[in-house]
């Protein structure tokens, strides 16, 4: 499917259609006739006069998450600006400049509130911390290639459309999230689409309101592709002296002869105007190291899609614990999270 989140928004428009039709799987006939307690959520009133199970309306959850996955970085440009003011002009690095595979390592604590508005769908928001670290790998000139650590650091914040239906002895659930993350470094905050399809089996204890639920499914995440800022260029890619001097030896072999570039040609192959590109690139990457560097790049997933494995614990209508494990080749995502749940 071209457009995986489109498929997630349909299924939450299909369960938000189709659910107070689907029959629920836990009924308290001891609550029939009896009035809820609570504002929300919409139709709670008659859905708990009938007997169905309603979870406190309103929720206040920390979490961490932690996501190691495969990165894609290509179309890299840059360029210089002696005043500061952003650059109309930009210039292509490609054949230059070409990174390899990268690599993210996430962190992340977070608080999160949510209100069930109808028995079947949730509207939460969430802020959070991110850190961690990329390794990028990157040549220059075909060289070998030369692997960089950058730190990230940063806030993200986002909104969360989550719906439920009962389908015989599971549950099934849809949920769409809009993440944006900002840090110093970016122009503008990088939009990441979050969602998720999850096939939800209850499992019930002797004491009333505790259960345990466990559930399998897939989530899909898409970037937002094009990143852009302004840092010192060896800040970026996490240069260091001993890479400078790596770049200063592969250009004069080059220019020696010894060593063909990116595609393939050696010094005495280039024509003249190849040459001078060639020497212009190299004296714009070598002498902007110390210099304040606009840029702009694609960036994509190596894998958009996972599995996902996770469980809940209820202890008791206000006390909640999940737990979620995502994984797909290379990529791994872990999430941990306390829900205190209340009424108003």
């Amino acid at each position: 499917m071209k457009n995986p989140s489109l498929l997630i928004i349909l299924s939450i428009l299909a369960l938000f259609i189709f659910a107070p039709t689907a029959k629920s799987q836990t009924i308290d006939s001891a609550q029939i006739g009896k009035e809820y307690p609570y504002i929300l959520p919409i139709l709670g009133k008659k859905a708990y006069a009938k007997g169905y199970e309603l979870q406190m309306p309103f929720g206040v959850m920390l979490g961490s998450v932690f996501n190691k996955q495969g990165i894609v970085i290509d179309d890299f440009e840059m360029a210089i600006s002696d005043d500061g003011t952003v650059p109309e002009n930009y210039f292509g690095l490609d054949g230059i400049l070409d990174f390899g595979p990268s690599e993210g390592r996430i962190n992340t604590i977070n608080a999160r509130v949510d209100a069930w508005i109808l028995p079947f769908f949730s509207v939460g928001g969430y802020y959070g911390q991110v850190w961690g670290e990329q390794d990028i790998s990157f040549s220059v000139l075909g060289s070998d290639l030369i692997t960089s650590t950058t730190d990230i650091e940063g806030k993200y914040y986002g909104l969360n459309l989550l719906a439920v239906a009962p389908l015989g002895p599971v549950n099934i659930a849809a949920d769409y999230s809009w993440s944006w993350t900002t840090n110093s470094r970016l122009d503008k905050p990088v939009l990441v689409n979050v969602s998720g399809v999850r096939i939800i089996r209850r499992i019930m204890t002797k004491k009333k309101g505790r259960f345990w639920a466990i559930w399998g499914g897939a989530q899909f995440q898409k970037l937002d592709s094009q990143t852009s800022g302004n840092i010192a260029f060896d800040e970026a890619l996490g240069i260091t002296e001993e890479d400078k001097q790596y770049i200063d030896d592969t250009w004069d072999s080059f220019r020696d002869g010894n060593t063909p570039n990116g595609n393939g040609d050696y010094w005495d192959d280039l024509g003249p105007l190849e040459k001078l590109r060639a020497e212009a690139t190299y004296n714009l990457v070598r002498g902007v190291v110390d210099t304040d560097v606009y840029y702009k790049f694609n960036k994509q997933l190596e894998y958009e899609w996972n599995m996902l494995l996770g469980f809940n614990y209820q202890h008791n209508e206000r006390w909640q614990f999940r737990g979620e494990y995502g994984f797909l080749k290379s990529k791994q995502q872990l999430m941990l999270s306390l829900n205190y749940r209340f009424g108003l």
